[in-house]
């Protein structure tokens, strides 16, 4: 007998051929005459096709950035789209200790963990001035700008670990998009600058934004599965056993599917933009780290 772990983080038992968990036979070692073991053998697929996801069991879309070959990638091979606070801000935000933003703590900011669709547009302002008895207006330069970088990306919630993280990328946004307020220690500062990073050095070097608009869409069309958000799963949780909610977890039912866009605007200090731009260093890409795109 084995226990079969559930998406809603439910148990139930069942039984498993004694040779489940050895891997595929080869297809060498298959009777002739039993065609389906034959051609799950050749396809290097478990009876069942569950044994071999097995070791995934419990993590949350390759966060350590693991490559084909199971090899940890360091950290500036990742180019996978991040959107992250500066160090001092994250512990006030996704520190390891926050029931919901906790699940950030391990990469660092939100991971899109599907390649997003991002649009981002850059723009140089030549305004017209009509000339009189002329076939051609004249246009004089006014300014260059990046408009804001909208970026929409899928999320799936098939297991427990999957939903804590869709929730808390969900409540991270929701709390970027506000200030600080009332009787908080940092009132009347407005909301926190995050940084983009995504796809190599080249393209998003850490780019400082502010969030402008969240939006999350729960469709009518798929299923929808329950959550205990705000457990600690690593105190003492195995596959197959019941949840240590550590007595603060919240029951949330989150779509097995679902999208998620925010809208980011590129901001840059006085400061930065005076001391650090220069058109020769940009375009030489000297300028990568100081998030200039």
């Amino acid at each position: 007998m084995a226990n079969l772990s559930q998406p809603d983080g439910s148990a139930q038992s069942g039984s498993f051929p004694s040779n489940f968990n050895a891997g595929p036979a080869s297809p060498a070692s298959v009777a002739a005459t039993d065609a389906s073991s034959a051609r799950l053998a050749s396809s290097n697929i478990n009876r069942g096709a569950v044994a071999s996801a097995a070791p995934s069991a419990g993590s949350v879309f390759n966060l350590n950035f693991i490559s084909t070959n199971g090899t940890a990638l360091p950290t500036e091979a990742d180019w996978r789209v991040r959107i992250s606070m500066a160090p001092a801000t994250a512990n006030l935000f996704y520190a390891s200790t926050n029931p919901i933003l906790g699940p950030l703590y391990q990469t660092n900011g939100v991971i899109f963990p599907y390649t997003p669709t991002i649009d981002i547009s850059h723009q140089a302002r030549w305004n017209p001035t009509t000339v009189t008895h002329s076939n051609y207006n004249s246009y004089f330069y006014e300014g260059s700008e990046v408009s804001s970088i909208t970026i929409r990306g899928e999320f799936t919630v098939q297991n427990i670990q999957e939903g804590q993280y869709l929730m808390a990328a969900i409540h991270f946004f929701r709390s970027c998009t506000k200030m600080f307020f009332g009787q908080s220690t940092l009132a009347g500062t407005p909301p926190p600058v995050v940084y983009l990073d995504g796809f190599g050095k080249a393209y998003f070097p850490r780019v400082p934004c502010v969030v402008q608009s969240f939006n999350h869409q729960m469709p009518a069309e798929v299923d929808y599965i329950t959550v205990p958000v705000g457990a600690d799963l690593n105190l003492n949780n195995t596959a197959g056993q019941p949840i240590n909610v550590s007595g603060y977890a919240i029951p949330q039912r989150l779509p097995t599917a679902s999208s998620l866009s925010v809208t980011l605007q590129p901001i840059y200090s006085r400061t930065n933009i005076q001391n650090n731009f220069t058109l020769e260093g940009f375009s030489r890409g000297a300028l990568l780290g100081n998030g200039f795109i």
